[in-house]
């Protein structure tokens, strides 16, 4: 059983609470309108990765991996930067630290040597997020690029 988050990972209170917060967002996980408008991110998007995954990620408790916006605007990082890195099926959505801290989760810088800008966020209580949380996460959220969408 892996440990849980909020026993190794610290909500960094630098990270002010109007601080932009990214995720990066595919078709699947994106809550679409009746006319193909991406609203926002849909709850599978704030799920926690599996604890199978955490070895290969490298990281000691389950998280949600995103980008920090004033980590990327030290390093000239743009949103579509993001999309260019991940390619053209991802879109990103946003979320302020704010809100994300408002639901019970933590967020941390987690910089990799690859994407500095790198960080997570994370259930501050318990093992992972609840389903409730992960809702409450991706409807305060806003689509700020859209992923490409396969059909209607």
């Amino acid at each position: 059983m892996a440990n849980d988050p909020g026993t190794v990972y610290r909500d960094d209170d630098s990270i002010p609470d109007d601080e932009l917060i990214y995720r990066m967002v595919i078709e699947s996980n994106t809550k679409w309108s009746d006319t193909g408008e991406a609203l926002r991110a849909a709850t599978n998007a704030f799920q926690d990765r599996r604890e199978e995954d955490l070895e290969e990620l490298g990281v000691p408790a389950v998280a949600v991996s995103v980008y920090i916006a004033s980590e990327m605007a030290a390093r000239n990082v743009t949103p579509a930067d993001l999309v260019s890195r991940w390619g053209e099926k991802y879109g990103v959505a946003s979320i302020t630290a704010g809100e994300v801290r408002l639901h019970g989760q933590g967020v941390i810088r987690w910089a990799q040597p690859e994407h500095p800008e790198h960080g997570m966020i994370f259930a501050k209580v318990g093992q992972r997020k609840s389903g409730g949380q992960s809702s409450k996460l991706a409807k305060a959220s806003r689509i700020v690029i859209a992923p490409i969408r396969s059909g209607p």
